[in-house]
């Protein structure tokens, strides 16, 4: 992928996408690093939502060509409708279909898919520490889909340091309840199934949130595995790995704050608990993108799947 980041004093227009809400998190920390750096002069997101019909997410879709077939009439849909420097792809489901588009194979722009991120961090820890484990939490649709697997043993790592975990339900129900008591039961419950998937007991576990819903439960993950018996424990949240690649950790930043532009737009009809769900886990992260969401744009003509 093409590093997007521009120089510092300058605009940077980025469209940010997801299958559903969760990938909010992706710009609720852009906007919060936007608004204390002086990196950029402005930066302007706009998040559009590639789910075609509410109640009809990609997971439920029969195949891996009717995924491709709307993901790729929401993107034509969505560059139609912004002037983007980059495209952000906050959802590993839609992430492992970048390399298939043929909307992408047909413009010039740099593209940043969640699930390259996500490998890249883990990989990372994984590489630092040879008597550590990973441990990867996704839906059921990005376990089958194995990329991560196969791009953590592309880079070496023995397939045996990788346990992967799908968590049915799981995002839908973030989506709708947030951090509930019900979510953190279910938490455990697979938490429960990653350690004991793992075996000789890791001296270090790294648990990889592979959907952008789980980042909002970070603190959940991580204290539910130690109740189950991991011993040192991890948490890597790509969402925040992919906000780096904008503003790159370690490098000084230039003094002032960069105004910010928000818009939420989706053809699918949120419900109200989704927004009020995702919207109240926002709120402390960045106020402004709770907001944007609560004042999100229905359009109906963003772009015309067939599902």
């Amino acid at each position: 992928m093409v590093n997007a980041t521009k120089r510092a004093g300058e605009l940077l227009s980025l469209l940010v996408t997801d299958s559903g809400l969760g990938g909010l998190a992706v710009v609720a920390d852009l906007e919060r690093r936007a608004r204390a750096s002086g990196r950029y002069r402005a930066l302007d997101l706009l998040f559009a939502s590639a789910l075609p019909e509410t109640g009809c997410g990609y997971n439920k879709m029969a195949s891996r060509a009717a995924k491709l077939e709307v993901f790729d009439a929401a993107l034509a849909g969505m560059l139609g409708l912004a002037r983007a420097d980059a495209l952000v792809v906050a959802c590993n489901t839609l992430s492992v279909l970048i390399p298939e588009s043929r909307t992408l194979a047909s413009v010039r722009l740099p593209v940043h898919g969640i699930v390259e991120v996500g490998v890249e961090a883990v990989a990372e820890r994984l590489s630092a520490d040879a008597r550590s484990a990973v441990a990867i939490f996704a839906t059921e649709t990005t376990i089958d889909a194995g990329a991560h697997r196969d791009a953590l043993q592309a880079r070496g790592i023995d397939p045996e340091r990788i346990v992967t975990v799908p968590c049915p339900g799981l995002a839908s129900r973030i989506e709708l309840e947030g951090a509930s008591a019900g979510v953190a039961a279910e938490i455990g419950r697979f938490a429960r199934a990653a350690v004991g998937a793992c075996e000789g007991r890791p001296d270090r576990l790294v648990a990889a949130l592979c959907c952008t819903h789980y980042g909002y439960c970070a603190a959940e993950f991580a204290a539910a595995l130690l109740r189950a018996g991991a011993g040192a424990v991890e948490v890597v949240d790509p969402n925040r790995r992919l906000a780096d690649r904008f503003f790159p950790p370690g490098e000084s930043e230039p003094p002032g704050a960069g105004a910010v532009s928000l818009r939420v737009v989706s053809r699918a009809l949120p419900l109200p608990e989704e927004i009020a769900s995702i919207a109240a886990l926002l709120e402390p992260l960045s106020p402004p993108t709770a907001a944007a969401l609560r004042a999100y744009e229905l359009r109906r003509d963003l772009f015309s799947p067939t599902v």
